[in-house]
């Protein structure tokens, strides 16, 4: 955590790389409060160390607004900040959109470089350790696909036919408002999950880029970088593979839109709007900035 700090104040001093700029993320309009949904369950018992032996509190829940993601088209290129944090040595850390014709439809793709930063914006509830930032642009594995496989062997599993042809019930069932979790290999509308980096087969640039974002909460969850709180009220679960319905979010940048969305839904409800000619309401196109949110369910007393 120590290293993430160092690392993204290193970034907000550097102004060397001019982009488009426009204003930092601000928490009261960006982030949608009346996503939180708190609740309060019951009573709860949570066990302790001799002499204690356990503590009863009580059971609260919540959507908590704790991770920011850029997917960016200009490496380096920061849209919770509305402006560049370094600059780039090689052209290929820029990401990229390639479109088909008649004749090449295989190579739709779409190539986001992202971002995450874990910040506090609901402490003092339910207690929360995993804080830092990750930088896609010094991550070999998120440029790679085939070198993403160290850390995700079983997409070998999932790399046939019938395996992405199931994403399409994925896709139909969290259209209609019901997330998978027994399909961790699929992310809904976006198609599959693997591999973890940067490149998806679709030329559709929101889309595209809602799929980088999901893939980068996975990729998260399989580094051991955020945990799952949503299981065990007297502490906070690793996920390393994750669960999909504990998750949503909405775009902040190039433009807001509301209500947060289950992972995995389709862009054509709410793409109206993000994928302008040059700049978005509230910042450039091709450069989105994602609040996500995750279910948190605690027991006050082991807090």
């Amino acid at each position: 955590m120590v290293l993430s700090l160092i690392c993204l104040f290193a970034f907000l001093g550097n102004k060397g790389v001019r982009c488009q700029v426009r204003g930092f993320l601000n928490a009261a309009t960006d982030v949608h409060w009346d996503e939180i949904d708190f609740q309060v369950e019951g009573i709860c018992i949570c066990p302790r160390p001799p002499p204690v032996f356990f503590e009863t509190g009580t059971i609260v829940s919540y959507w908590e607004p704790f991770l920011l993601e850029d997917t960016v088209s200009v490496a380096h290129y920061s849209a919770m900040q509305g402006k560049p944090m370094g600059s780039s040595a090689i052209d290929e850390l820029g990401g990229k959109n390639k479109s088909s014709d008649a004749v090449e439809i295989a190579n739709e793709s779409t190539f986001a470089q992202g971002h995450a930063y874990l910040i506090p914006m609901m402490e003092g509830i339910c207690k929360r350790t995993d804080y830092g930032m990750w930088w896609s642009e010094f991550d070999p594995m998120w440029q790679n696909d085939e070198l993403s496989m160290l850390i995700h062997p079983e997409a070998a599993l999932f790399a046939n036919k019938e395996m992405q042809m199931a994403c399409m019930l994925d896709a139909t069932a969290v259209n209609l408002g019901h997330t998978l979790d027994f399909m961790p290999w699929c992310v809904g509308s976006g198609g599959s999950t693997y591999p973890m980096t940067g490149h998806v087969d679709n030329d559709n640039i929101v889309q595209a880029n809602s799929t980088v974002a999901a893939r980068l909460i996975y990729k998260l969850c399989r580094l051991g970088m955020i945990c799952d709180p949503a299981n065990n009220l007297c502490g906070c679960d690793q996920t390393p593979v994750w669960i999909k319905s504990h998750y949503k979010l909405h775009t902040a940048r190039p433009a807001n839109r509301s209500p947060a969305y289950p992972v995995g839904k389709s862009a054509k409800f709410y793409d109206t709007g993000l994928n302008p000619p040059y700049r978005g309401e509230q910042g450039s196109n091709d450069e989105f900035l994602w609040v996500v949110y995750r279910k948190q369910r605690c027991c006050t007393c082991c807090q």
